[in-house]
């Protein structure tokens, strides 16, 4: 999507440079069903090689136990939709330490991508608490070299380096993406009161 000059979202202040850890927030004029005011966590961010991440806030409509057939229907774990690409594969992000997940990616502020799924499993069988701790998603997002660069010069991205955990680790899926920003100060209030249909307005 191309924006000009005078777009009155193409905000002046420097973005900050897009990290592991960090937080894509949509800007709200985008339309695309997978990243309409979404808030994508980057696991990876590489200049050379390209950037993944998940979306954290668009609930599919189904529960865990609905897609993984090993565990129990009756827990109500949300599915979230992490993005377009490997529709065939679950991801998650939680708060767990390795000591209980071994093998997961630290991204800071007390989150962590990936790691073991068998203690994943061993933990939800325990009846572990998963409300504020662990977000399973559907697919992931990915970006080629140089595309993701693009896409925030252009304004489609703000990028925000954390938010608080428990904000992000909410299965509200709008208050996600409004909390997130908010935390980029008055500057972004029209973001936040710009209608989700504009013909609305």
């Amino acid at each position: 999507m191309k924006d000009d000059g005078n777009d009155i979202f193409n905000l002046a202040d420097e973005q900050a440079q897009p990290v592991a850890g960090s937080l894509l927030v949509a800007k709200p004029t985008v339309l695309d069903g997978y990243f309409m005011r979404s808030v994508v966590l980057l696991a990876t961010h590489s200049e050379a090689e390209g950037s993944m991440g998940v979306v954290m806030n668009h609930f599919t409509g189904y529960m865990l136990g609905e897609v993984l057939e090993e565990l129990d229907p009756g827990k109500n774990i949300p599915l979230y939709l992490g993005g377009p690409v490997g529709n065939d594969s679950i991801f998650y992000v939680h708060t767990l330490p390795p000591e209980v997940v071994p093998n997961s990616l630290a991204l800071g502020n007390g989150l962590y991508f990936g790691g073991n799924y068998e203690a994943v499993r061993h933990y939800l069988e325990q009846g572990g608490p998963t409300v504020g701790v662990m977000k399973f998603m559907l697919g992931y997002s990915g970006w080629a070299e140089g595309q993701l660069a693009d896409e925030v010069s252009r304004h489609d991205w703000a990028v925000l380096e954390h938010m608080p955990t428990a904000a992000l680790m909410s299965d509200v899926d709008e208050e996600v993406w409004a909390d997130a920003v908010a935390q980029f100060g008055r500057r972004y209030r029209l973001w936040q009161n710009w209608p989700v249909n504009p013909n609305d307005n």
